[in-house]
Order: structure tokens, then sequence, then C-alpha cells
């Protein structure tokens, strides 16, 4: 018969807190879509404070927990995982502002093409973390790798690969 393991209060507490992420995001999809529809006229900043508030709560949980074990011995991290908040915060802020000029005054506070500029950003930053991530997949000078090694590895190279194509047409279209 095999023992039971107790529950913890630190896996509830991940539980509560992914349950609390979820139900932000939910709430911000809700008030979008209720917006959107015209059933509400809250100011676009009430609108966004679940996404907001949903990113907290990610990063909280992204920065308290230990970093996982890193495929054969590489030492990298994906750069575009720590830079993600920082460009998406900044592009929300900035739909904001432009959304809520449009709302108060019917015209737009500066070009919208300023707006997506952080995305361009995080585009341009994974396309160049890509290719790092994928020469770190691949071995080095003196090491070899055997025929099960390159089968482990071929997956995650070819969706390497297509993520370097969809990143690179992308900001084309």
């Amino acid at each position: 018969m095999q023992r039971r393991r107790g529950h913890t209060w630190a896996g509830v507490g991940k539980t509560a807190q992914a349950a609390s992420a979820h139900a932000a995001l939910f709430c911000f999809t809700l008030l979008l879509a209720l917006r959107v529809d015209g059933r509400t006229t809250y100011s676009w900043w009430i609108i966004f404070i679940p996404l907001w508030l949903f990113h907290g709560i990610v990063a909280r949980g992204r920065f308290s927990m230990p970093a996982p074990s890193l495929p054969h011995g590489r030492h990298w991290a994906p750069c575009h995982s720590i830079v993600a908040a920082p460009l998406l915060i900044a592009f929300e802020l900035l739909l904001c502002i432009y959304l809520e000029s449009i709302r108060v005054r019917n015209h737009p506070s500066f070009d919208l093409k300023i707006v997506f500029l952080p995305l361009l950003a995080f585009e341009a930053i994974i396309l160049i973390d890509n290719f790092r991530m994928c020469r770190a997949l691949m071995p080095g000078d003196e090491e070899s790798m055997s025929d099960e090694a390159i089968w482990e590895t071929l997956p995650v190279s070819l969706i390497l690969v297509d993520l370097i194509a969809v990143s690179t047409i992308s900001p084309l279209v």
C-alpha cells in the first residue's frame, strides 16, 4: 500500500496563485468583451487593471521558483522570457493611452505605429534569442552527439527554426 503525501502550504499557495492568475485573465477578457460590445463605458484604464494584476501574479510566481535544469549542461536562459513582461506592459500602457485619448478627445494622442514599437522590439529580441538557443543546442567543437541525442534535440531545433521563420516574416506583413 502506497502512503499518500500530505498537502503542503507551498503547494496550496502555488495553486491559489495559479487560480488568481487565471481569474485575473478571465476578468480582463470579460471586461474587454463588455467594453468592445458597448455594454459598459468604463475607462480603458479600468479595463486593463486585471491584465496588469495578471502580470504581477505571474512575475511573483516566476521569480520565486527555482529555475529549471538546462539540457546537456548548457548554461543559457531564454532572454525573451526576461524582457517579455516589461515590453508587453509598455505596449499595454501605450495602447491604453491611445484608446483613452480617442474616448475622451475623439482624436488619438499619437500614431498607432508608436503603440506597436514595444511589440516590434520584442519580436526582434525573440528572433535573436532563437538563433542563440539554436546554437546552444548544437555540440561544441570538441563534442560529438550520438544519434539518440540528435533525435532528442531535433524536435526542439525544428520548432526553433520555425519560430525564427515566423519572427522574421511577421514584422514584414
